[in-house]
């Protein structure tokens, strides 16, 4: 399924200016929530200490400029702050890492959720893609921003062509 067709199908699951807002913060949320634990995985490269947390911060950047480059990279930018946060709590004592990590996930879930039942008042599970989705919305999000300046004209022509395609809803 192309990033177009992808992009059909969540488009009017989230229509609402503030959900998509929530969602924007719960994806850098759900990653800082994962970031927290991985940053305690540690291990030289080249001389260079690294982490899990560099690993996965890689890897989701990698996979949001795949699916829309300049979306992408957008969203890529602000995977800089989260990552140094998440290792920055990564230096607190051991039981107080473990609090703030399920804490901010507790939280994410339930901002999102709830955006999707008061604003949207829809929802779809897992059914978008799974949990990857967590860490790729904002590249949805961003290519509408994108699409909104007049931007992107032509996925943007390959996403309406296909007129609006129903999604299975879940509660």
């Amino acid at each position: 399924m192309s990033f177009a067709d992808k992009l059909r199908v969540w488009m009017p699951l989230h229509e609402n200016r503030v959900s998509r807002a929530v969602h924007f913060l719960g994806a850098y949320m759900f990653i800082f929530a994962l970031l927290v634990p991985l940053g305690l995985v540690r291990f030289s490269v080249g001389g260079t200490e690294l982490s899990a947390a560099h690993v996965l911060v890689a890897a989701v950047a990698l996979y949001a400029v795949s699916l829309e480059w300049t979306a992408g990279i957008l969203m890529s930018l602000p995977l800089i702050p989260t990552l140094n946060a998440a290792l920055g709590v990564g230096h607190l004592p051991g039981p107080t890492v473990a609090i703030v990590a399920v804490s901010v996930m507790v939280v994410r879930f339930a901002l999102v959720v709830g955006a999707h039942i008061v604003l949207e008042k829809k929802t779809h599970g897992l059914s978008l893609g799974g949990p990857l989705l967590f860490f790729i919305e904002p590249v949805y999000l961003l290519t509408l921003v994108l699409f909104g300046m007049g931007l992107k004209r032509g996925l943007h022509a390959r996403v309406t062509a296909g007129g609006p395609q129903p999604a299975t809803l879940t509660a």
